[in-house]
């Protein structure tokens, strides 16, 4: 009877553990989903003039960390610049940011809807970026895994990226 019960308190822990692990993440007002490796914190900042929200999942024992970062550009700077040219300068500040070398860097587009994005990979000594910038209408996402080789370039990361949508 013992081993009955302990197995189905086993059965019951993994199908909620399975259960939380398929969720995503929804920001209603970043307008965005995504599914997390761990429960993130939500973590309004300012920089440069912008309001920044930050979302990020720790992976302390790794080292590392998922992100996603949302901020509403200027509709006159978005209507001044190509889309390509914003992603560029995006670009630029998270590598001055992190003082980061950038090893790879393409243009693509984001979603049904095509937006304009830049898929990035650089380092730093030991940490490793992987991050897409998306320009949607006049908001900047930044989705974002930050890490040892192996975490950035994982299934988990993979799965992160792929999650990711835009919603409306």
């Amino acid at each position: 009877m013992r081993t009955i019960l302990a197995m189905t308190v086993l059965a019951l822990g993994v199908s909620t553990l399975v259960a939380q692990d398929d969720k995503k993440f929804e920001s209603k007002d970043g307008k965005f989903s995504a599914k997390f490796p761990s429960e993130p914190k939500v973590l309004p900042q300012k920089a440069a003039g912008l309001d920044l929200v930050i979302t990020i999942a720790e992976k302390k024992k790794e080292g590392g960390g998922f992100a996603v970062i949302y901020s509403d550009m200027p509709p006159d700077v978005v209507k001044a610049a190509p889309a390509q040219k914003l992603l560029e300068g995006g670009e630029k500040g998270l590598v001055d940011n992190f003082k980061a070398k950038v090893t790879k860097s393409k243009e693509t587009t984001f979603g049904k809807q095509k937006f304009p994005a830049r898929e990035i990979l650089g380092e730093k000594d030991d940490l490793h970026l992987r991050i897409t910038i998306i320009l949607a209408e006049n908001r900047l996402y930044q989705v974002f895994v930050v890490g040892p080789k192996d975490l950035v370039n994982g299934k988990e990361a993979d799965a992160f990226f792929e999650s990711f949508e835009i919603n409306k």
